[in-house]
C-alpha cells in the first residue's frame, strides 16, 4: 500500500480497479440521466414517406396564381395521385401524394365551391419534408456512454422504442464513524453534532447517477462494526466512510478496512483540505474512506468518489475544467495541491470565479452557492484577486452560472 501519494496517482489507482456495471432495459419514459450501454439505431427513415411542412394544400402544378383547382376530398395517402387542375388538403406532418410539387399554406390559398385559389406561386418542392430527410434507417442515435436527455427521449420514441440498455445506477453505502454524530432530524446534546455529511453525500452521488441504498452510522458500541460493515458491502458497490481518517498511530477506517481483509489502493492523498483519505477493494467493491470535516469531506467526494461512480456507468471520470478570473483573493500560499470551494459564472462569455467564505475544512459556510472548486497548485503563491485560476465546475445541470 502507498501512502500520502498525489492526486492523479490515486485517481489513476482508482479508475484501474473500476469495471462499468452490467446494463438494464428500463423504460425510455423513466431513462433521463441514465447512461446507455448500447448502440441504438434508427428503425426505420424518419419521415418514412414525404410530409408536409405545414398546413395548406397539395398540387402537382407548376403553374399555380390565377388557376382554380378542383378540391378532392378524399383521404391522403402515400399512393394518392393527384390529375391535372386538383389539389388536396394536407396537415402538419401528414403525407402528400406521390406526385405532389409542392405545398401552399392555408394562408395564400381561397376556398369557393370546392375549389382552391393561390395568391402567390411556391417553388417547385417547398414546404414539403422527403422520406428520411430527417434520419435515415439504420443511423446510429446513441451510443454507449451517452447520457439520456429529454432530446434523446424523443428520438427513440419517435422510432418506438419502449425501452433502452442503459448501465445500472451504481449502488452506494454511507458509513459514518465519528462517534458523537446523530441523525440530523434530532436534537443534538452538546457533546454531539448532527449528520449533516450523509444528506450531503446522498445529494452528490444521486447527481452523479448513483443511489445510495444503505446508511449507517457507527454509534457507540463498536462491537458489531465488522459484521454491519460486511452486510453492507454485500448490497452495495460504493462504501463511502466519513470520519476516522485521522493521521496518527491509530486511523479506526483503515483498522476497519484491515480487520475485513479489504485490499489497500492507498492512505493518504497530497490535497488540502482532507489529505488522509485511503480508498480499497473488498471482493470488488470499491470502499472510499473520506475525512468527516465538512469542506474536506466535500473536497473529497468530488476528488476520489465521483469519478468512481461515474466509471461504473462507463463515462468520463472526470468534469469539464475552464479558466475563469477569480474576482477576490485568498491569502495562504504554498503546501499541497489546494482546492476551494468557489461560485462560478459567466457573462459575455467571460468566466468568473469567486472563492467563497468559510474555507475551514471544518466549515460549511462554503457550500452555500458551491458550483465550483479552483484547482491551485502544490506551492501556490497567495492567490490575487484578477488572477487566472482552473476552476472544475460542480453539478453543471443544476448550479446558476449566469449572473443575477
Amino acid at each position: 500500500m502507498s501512502f500520502d501519494i498525489e492526486l492523479n496517482d490515486a485517481q489513476a489507482r482508482l479508475i484501474q480497479a473500476i469495471n462499468p456495471l452490467e446494463g438494464e432495459r428500463v423504460p425510455v419514459l423513466s431513462a433521463q440521466g441514465r447512461v446507455v450501454a448500447e448502440i441504438v439505431t434508427a428503425r426505420h427513415d424518419l419521415p418514412s414517406c414525404r410530409q408536409s411542412a405545414v398546413d395548406g394544400f397539395a398540387v402537382s402544378e407548376e403553374k399555380l396564381a390565377g388557376v382554380r383547382f378542383r378540391l378532392l376530398e378524399e383521404n391522403v395517402s402515400p399512393d394518392l395521385s393527384l390529375g391535372k387542375g386538383e389539389a388536396c388538403p394536407v396537415v402538419t406532418g401528414g403525407v402528400v401524394p406521390e406526385n405532389a410539387r409542392t405545398v401552399i399554406p392555408f394562408e395564400y390559398a381561397e376556398v369557393v365551391n370546392g375549389y382552391v385559389t393561390f395568391s402567390r406561386e411556391v417553388e417547385s418542392g417547398k414546404n414539403m419534408k422527403s422520406a428520411g430527410e430527417d434520419l435515415r434507417g439504420g443511423d446510429v442515435l446513441a451510443r454507449p456512454g451517452d447520457r439520456m436527455d429529454s432530446g434523446l427521449i424523443s428520438v427513440l420514441a419517435a422510432f418506438g422504442y419502449e425501452q433502452v440498455l442503459v448501465h445500472r445506477r451504481p449502488r452506494v453505502g454511507i458509513l459514518s464513524l465519528y462517534q458523537g454524530i446523530i441523525p440530523w432530524q434530532n436534537d443534538p446534546l452538546p457533546h454531539q453534532v448532527r449528520d449533516s455529511n450523509s444528506p450531503l453525500l446522498i445529494s452528490l452521488v444521486d447527481g452523479d447517477g448513483g443511489i445510495v441504498v444503505a446508511m449507517e452510522m457507527a454509534g457507540e458500541d463498536r462491537s458489531m462494526l465488522k459484521q454491519r460493515v460486511l452486510e453492507m458491502l454485500g448490497k452495495i458497490d460504493v462504501l463511502i466512510i466519513t470520519g476516522g481518517t485521522h493521521a496518527g498511530e491509530y486511523d479506526e477506517a483503515r483498522q476497519l478496512l484491515e480487520e475485513i481483509g479489504a485490499e489497500m489502493l492507498f492512505w493518504g492523498v497530497k490535497i488540502r483540505p482532507g489529505s488522509h483519505p485511503g480508498a480499497a477493494l473488498w471482493n470488488s467493491r470499491m470502499i472510499i474512506c473520506l475525512s468527516g470535516n465538512p469542506g474536506a469531506c466535500m473536497v473529497g467526494y468530488h476528488m476520489l468518489a465521483a469519478p468512481v461512480i461515474r466509471c461504473l456507468q462507463g463515462i468520463s471520470p472526470f468534469v469539464p475544467r475552464i479558466k475563469a478570473v477569480c474576482t477576490n483573493s485568498f491569502d495562504k500560499a504554498g503546501g499541497p495541491r489546494r482546492f476551494l470551494r468557489a461560485h462560478a459564472t459567466i457573462h459575455e462569455n467571460t468566466w468568473k470565479v469567486e472563492v467563497l467564505p468559510g474555507q475551514k475544512s471544518s466549515m460549511l459556510r462554503s457550500y452555500i452557492n458551491c458550483n465550483a472548486l479552483i484547482d491551485l497548485p502544490a506551492g501556490h503563491p497567495p492567490l490575487e484577486a484578477g488572477s487566472e485560476v482552473s476552476v472544475i465546475l460542480l453539478n453543471l445541470a443544476h448550479s446558476a452560472i449566469y449572473p443575477k
